[in-house]
């Protein structure tokens, strides 16, 4: 297993190609392809699993991305909210699973809360019901052991939204079946509301120009995972994981790319509204002005402004091996930093063993308090 994640320097690594982007033939296609999609967003117990604003929701956006694609409506399965039951995304997923051949390309989705077991080494996915007796959610684990059992192909696509949701890379690690998984954190790292991570799945898909980081006409399965990095890191604080099995194309195309307007475009930035900061990514440069898009955040809110209104985003680090204290849940513990990458810090509990160790946001840390 081939498993990254990726800093902003390996955008000057990314290979290049000779050849034009006419001819090269797009890795998927969307005849042979399925898609398993489950976006949950509020829960039965409510109680347990906070509810995600349902405005501008981006599963919804991305599944009606494939069927308007070609991919075929009795290739869909999208099981939303209330719809998407521990019972229904067992038997929907069996289902599915048996109807597809050994050419085709199986993409699996997921947006909502993940939680951790750590005495498992599993997360469970919330299911709408998770919380019921025997509910835990459906396991990460069980994901590809049942893709074994019962599916002919290939070939997957695994995308994740979702805390914890890195936790796919070590589920497919001993598999030959050959998978790609693009998460949006880490195993060990909490995630939040924001739609960031879809948002740039679906830049990726639709061939936006600033995901083409080589500029030769394509969007690859690399670029994706790397511009998916840098979303996550710079705009939510997180580290997004890339995984691949059984010789899976990391150069896979996954879209046809126009060429860059302009070298700003594309640009991740801070732009002051009131007295917070908020990550923001350059989408178009017309004269004098620029306009800005909230990373993250629906199309409604993209505004045009001066460049003097931005400024470079540059992370709170601290050293590694300092003390700190990190804040859970409404509480601060001393802790020491293990690992610094992109201003997201890999911490120790002090007096708790390493299965709570995990990567923090710079909101959930800071120097000791006398």
């Amino acid at each position: 297993m081939k498993l990254r994640h990726y800093s902003a320097f390996l955008f000057a690594v990314l290979l290049s190609s000779a050849n034009g982007a006419d001819q090269k033939q797009l890795g998927w296609d969307p005849a042979h392809t399925w898609i398993f999609a489950v976006g949950v967003l509020h829960w039965k117990h409510s109680e347990m699993f906070g509810s995600f604003p349902v405005k501008d929701r981006r599963d919804a956006e991305l599944v009606d991305f494939f069927r308007q694609r070609g991919v075929p409506d009795n290739h869909v399965v999208y099981l939303q909210d209330k719809n998407g039951t521990q019972e229904r995304i067992d038997a929907a997923f069996d289902e599915q699973l048996k109807k597809i051949g050994a050419d085709d390309t199986l993409i699996v989705y997921y947006a909502g809360h993940g939680v951790k077991s750590r005495k498992e080494g599993d997360v469970h996915l919330a299911s709408y019901d998770a919380g019921d007796e025997g509910v835990p959610g459906w396991s990460v684990n069980s994901i590809p052991k049942k893709i074994a059992a019962h599916c002919a192909c290939k070939r997957v696509l695994w995308f994740m939204d979702c805390c914890y949701s890195g936790q796919a890379a070590s589920a497919i690690e001993k598999s030959s079946t050959a998978y790609a998984c693009i998460t949006s954190s880490s195993a060990s790292e909490s995630s939040t509301g924001h739609w960031t991570f879809t948002e740039s799945l679906l830049d990726a898909l639709r061939g936006v120009a600033y995901v083409d980081l080589n500029h030769d006409g394509v969007v690859t399965l690399t670029e994706f995972a790397s511009h998916a990095h840098a979303d996550m890191a710079l705009g939510e604080e997180q580290l997004s994981t890339f995984a691949t099995t059984g010789g899976f194309d990391q150069q896979m195309i996954l879209a046809r790319a126009p060429a860059l307007e302009s070298p700003r475009v594309g640009e991740r930035d801070q732009f002051q509204w009131h007295s917070d900061w908020y990550p923001v990514r350059v989408i178009q440069e017309k004269g004098e002005k620029l306009k800005v898009h909230y990373i993250g955040y629906g199309v409604a809110d993209d505004l045009w402004v001066t460049p003097d209104k931005l400024r470079p985003i540059k992370p709170v680090q601290y050293a590694i091996g300092k003390e700190v204290e990190v804040l859970w849940k409404k509480k601060w513990y001393p802790a020491k930093v293990l690992k610094v990458e992109d201003g997201i810090h890999l911490i120790h509990y002090t007096d708790y063993d390493s299965t709570w160790d995990e990567w923090v946001s710079s909101k959930r840390i800071r120097a000791p308090r006398s």
